[in-house]
């Protein structure tokens, strides 16, 4: 299960490396409710952030009511700010 997972990873890095580069305008993927992502899409997430492809943006919407402090999906968000 851990290597198909990296593989999706991969995959997915590739997929949007792929179509940021080819394409003539920016790329932008907007993702909604990200207190509610599981740790495979925050790891994605993360993943993408690394691999900085060119014209690729990611916008996403968090909302922290009804979430505790130490939350590591808002722990991660957190962390994009610094």
């Amino acid at each position: 299960c851990v290597n198909a997972q990296k593989r999706l990873q991969y995959l997915l890095c590739r997929f949007v490396e792929t179509v940021s580069t080819s394409s003539k305008t920016p790329v932008a993927l907007f993702l909604d409710d990200l207190q509610w992502a599981d740790p495979a899409s925050i790891a994605v997430i993360r993943l993408l952030l690394l691999s900085k492809p060119s014209r690729f943006f990611i916008f996403g919407s968090y909302r922290d009511y009804g979430v505790n402090e130490d939350d590591d999906n808002r722990l991660f968000i957190e962390s994009l700010s610094d």
